[in-house]
């Protein structure tokens, strides 16, 4: 007989013919064949759970973990341990768990968390506008004021939901210095979450974002780079675009070389595209983990939710050799992978 557990634990128990003794067990009597002692099996556990198709009986007997069931130890019949897992944990995909909260609540809190930024960002846009004539006279590459406010915005917009933890800031390039950092993408909460850095950096994102109603302007009025994804034209402009920022204007460019969030926590590969840049740019790279997002808002959920934690950034030292992409390409990857 098997039976599932609370804690997830399965264990596949060898009986007689004849059946067992005590809860949970079907009992095959006489001298009926496998097929009808099978399928007394199949009743007596449906009748153990209530009479629920699919239904798993409850392992009564099991005192502790690790334990035995009463039955089987009373006839010493062997008990085999086939799974194990956390009691409480909710998959959301392999290598990624989501806290036990109601999916319910959890949509709640996803709707108060984009409300709460876009209420926080009317204040924002305002000074930034403000401010953007000065910006633009006086540090038209870099803008640096732009960013801070969109530093404070992001730093309000998640301070009730979630905290941020940041370790290695020592790693971080001087200001002045145009880098290329790079980071494993899991959700829409790594660009909030790297605000906090407290570097000036440009990212590059599909145009449908800018035409966001204010979230759009802030990008534009910040100086971040919009792609049309499927123009080969417009990529290859992007491309000398960031390498000229680079190289020219000392401004740093934040890169996720997956290409897109993943969806079940895993690492993807890596695309050459960022590598190349830091190249062309006379750049180096600035590995950064980021762990935790995926739980704090998974992505491939369908509707959004939003669940309490600590995001964890590594900035790990900077990686440079541009001789060997392949093998920059794969240190990267392994200084991010030691973060998570």
């Amino acid at each position: 007989a098997t039976m599932t557990g609370r804690g997830a634990c399965a264990l596949s128990v060898s009986a007689p013919r004849e059946g067992l003794r005590g809860r949970g067990t079907a009992v095959a009597r006489g001298r009926g064949d496998r097929k009808r002692g099978g399928a007394a099996a199949a009743r007596a556990v449906a009748n153990h759970s209530g009479g629920v198709p699919g239904a798993t009986a409850r392992p009564r007997a099991l005192r502790r973990p690790g334990g035995v069931c009463e039955c089987a130890r009373a006839r010493g019949t062997p008990i085999v341990a086939s799974a194990a897992a956390g009691y409480g944990a909710h998959e959301e995909g392999a290598g990624q768990q989501k806290p036990g909260m109601p999916k319910l609540v959890a949509q709640v809190r996803a709707v108060l968390f984009v409300l709460w930024t876009f209420l926080l960002a009317i204040p924002g846009i305002t000074v930034m506008i403000l401010i953007s004539p000065f910006v633009y006279l006086f540090d038209r590459k870099r803008r640096r004021l732009q960013h801070l406010v969109n530093q404070v915005w992001a730093h309000l917009s998640i301070l009730p939901f979630f905290r941020v933890k940041i370790t290695g800031r020592e790693n971080l390039p001087p200001s002045s210095q145009g880098a290329v950092y790079v980071a494993n993408h899991q959700s829409i909460m790594d660009i909030f979450v790297l605000f906090l850095l407290g570097k000036p950096f440009k990212f590059v994102s599909k145009i449908e974002v800018f035409y966001v109603p204010i979230i759009g302007l802030a990008m534009f009025l910040t100086g971040h780079v919009a792609l049309r994804r499927m123009d080969g034209r417009s990529q290859a402009q992007i491309f000398k675009q960031c390498v000229s920022l680079l190289k020219d204007d000392g401004v740093s460019i934040l890169v996720f070389p997956e290409g897109t969030r993943s969806k079940d926590g895993q690492v993807k590969a890596f695309k050459s595209g960022a590598f190349k840049m830091a190249k062309r740019g006379a750049s180096p790279i600035v590995p950064i983990s980021l762990k935790g997002t995926s739980q704090v808002m998974p992505h491939g959920t369908g509707f959004l939710q939003s669940y309490p934690g600590t995001v964890h950034i590594t900035i790990h030292p900077i990686t440079d050799n541009p001789e060997d992409l392949d093998q920059w390409t794969d240190d990267t990857k392994q200084a991010i992978l030691s973060g998570l």
